[in-house]
């Protein structure tokens, strides 16, 4: 092969592993962006929907304790240490807004204007039998006291009826408001998400039960 065609076939291959190299960059260039969103994504939700659990088990246990604290004066107290111990890493009490505790009617739904509510900070003294503990909520409403909650299977006398008239076993929720903050940096790449703004996304989770009768 003459030194001329020689020279034509090796600038012809390095053309082609030129062109190869700029098609592999682009391509990269294109690809690494979905890449890196779906791995946010990907982290982003197991994250949130650990937390969405986490929540959703502290609500059910919350209410289970609830029904069975029926009107005893620690009831409150009761509930909200469960709900401490329940909501553990990688999720944290600390993003817990609020918890309420509230009368349901049969099909769940909360009765209005009959809750009592807390926020997370403060100290609430609980005066337990095995001694004193704090717990870091604030009350900001009672309107719904353990002393009006109906535990009796026979049904409790209103006050002040007369005739005598009796309220029916009462059905009990826990309601928490759990602030989730963003790990990722997704709410940034994808800023129409809900809280992206803000940074974290508020979870409202409640589970109800019926009070678990007394004679």
């Amino acid at each position: 092969m003459r030194p001329s065609v020689r020279w034509r076939h090796s600038m012809a291959r390095r053309s082609t592993r030129s062109c190869s190299r700029g098609q592999g960059l682009v391509e990269f260039a294109l690809v690494f962006p979905i890449f890196i969103m779906l791995l946010f994504g990907l982290i982003e939700f197991a994250f949130m929907f650990a937390a969405t659990l986490s929540v959703n088990q502290a609500t059910r246990d919350a209410s289970l304790i609830a029904a069975e604290a029926g009107n005893n004066s620690l009831a409150d107290c009761t509930i909200l240490q469960r709900i401490e111990h329940d909501i553990s890493a990688p999720e944290t009490t600390t993003q817990i807004q609020s918890v309420t505790i509230f009368q349901a009617d049969r099909a769940g739904n909360p009765v209005s204007g009959v809750a009592d509510s807390f926020t997370h900070g403060g100290a609430l003294v609980c005066a337990f039998a095995t001694g004193t503990v704090n717990l870091p909520y604030t009350q900001t409403a009672s309107t719904y006291p353990y002393t009006s909650r109906c535990n009796a299977i026979r049904g409790c006398l209103i006050s002040g009826s007369n005739p005598a008239a009796y309220a029916s076993l009462d059905t009990i929720g826990v309601k928490i408001v759990y602030r989730y903050p963003w790990h990722t940096q997704l709410r940034s790449l994808l800023p129409f998400l809900p809280g992206a703004g803000v940074g974290y996304v508020d979870f409202t989770w409640s589970n109800v039960m019926r009070m678990e009768p007394i004679l």
